[in-house]
């Protein structure tokens, strides 16, 4: 929809969408502006109308640049308080928005997402609904691992599990700007007990690698089940920041505990797959699939595959 005047503003179209789920009102929700042609769209003003819309993203979709085609497409990533380089149920969300629309032969269509971190391939199934994307990826492992007590300061049921939990969480990233802390529960019972509402982890208890200082949040998972290969694994999720309380689907973060875990096992040339649910606690269930290929000498990853459904809940118009 393009730009238009009227005597309260500008206007721009956006729509709503339900990511990781086939199901309204479950999964993660996610609001897309579309940025009209030669608009002079700030990111000051990208940033309020993500404060207005209050999810934990809302992405900001441009037209295709003179003369590309429509299977090419910038987008931007902005949390209420900052721009970020990549994240996932944006990214699927997005794709579903691009694709679902398109008839045309055959069933599955494709387009690539330019986002800071990188390009993103990824194709949309009609059939299945599910949306695939190649996540860029530069997995880093910092040397410094967290401190439990860190973890338990901020979690503090979490104390009576400390005889069964490590002395500290690793800190990974997925690409330099996201990076998480990966905090293994013994029990998905045991999820159930973390508060949200509480503060953040204290950033003088990170230690990065340097260059690599970003946005970081904690992210918490049992895992459920695993094949006899450990080839295929289940995994019952988290996210809990106190400048989104709780996210009910966090992509980027499934991908970097996917990665970590595909590292641990270092099988080289083999792909591990994962099932991850999110979001049961909240009332919004999320259902999350990450595929992780292992180059050949198992020490690095080659491909990171992220996928997932999304549904569109409204549409309408912006006034700025």
């Amino acid at each position: 929809m393009a730009q238009s005047e009227s005597q309260s503003g500008t206007t721009l179209h956006f729509v709503t969408l339900d990511v990781f789920t086939q199901n309204r009102f479950s999964g993660n929700p996610l609001a897309i502006v579309e940025v009209p042609p030669d608009s002079d769209l700030s990111q000051q003003t990208k940033q309020l109308l993500a404060r207005e819309f209050n999810y934990s993203e809302t992405v900001f979709l441009h037209p295709p640049s003179s003369g590309g085609t429509a299977s090419n497409r910038r987008y931007d990533i902005f949390t209420t308080t900052e721009e970020l380089p990549f994240a996932g149920h944006p990214t699927i969300g997005t794709l579903v928005y691009c694709l679902d629309d398109n008839q045309a032969e055959p069933a599955t269509s494709s387009v690539t997402l330019q986002a800071k971190a990188g390009p993103i391939v990824g194709h949309f199934n009609r059939e299945t609904r599910i949306a695939e994307a190649s996540i860029p990826h530069n997995v880093r492992i910092h040397q410094m691992p967290v401190p439990l007590q860190s973890i338990l300061n901020i979690q503090p049921s979490m104390r009576k599990l400390q005889a069964r939990l490590q002395l500290s969480c690793p800190l990974v990233s997925i690409v330099k700007g996201m990076t998480f802390v990966l905090i293994n529960l013994p029990r998905t019972e045991d999820l159930a007990e973390l508060i949200v509402g509480g503060p953040g982890i204290d950033r003088k208890t990170l230690s990065w690698d340097d260059g690599w200082e970003s946005f970081t949040a904690p992210y918490f998972y049992a895992i459920v089940a695993e094949d006899d290969e450990k080839k295929h694994i289940r995994i019952r999720s988290r996210l809990i920041e106190p400048v989104c309380g709780e996210d009910p689907a966090t992509g980027s973060a499934a991908s970097t505990l996917c990665a970590y875990l595909a590292l641990q096992r270092r099988l080289a040339d083999t792909t591990y797959s994962f099932d991850i649910e999110q979001g049961i606690e909240m009332g919004r269930r999320s259902d999350i699939r990450v595929k992780v290929e292992l180059a050949s000498s198992g020490n690095s990853v080659k491909r990171v595959e992220l996928s997932g459904s999304a549904v569109r809940i409204s549409q309408g118009t912006l006034v700025i």
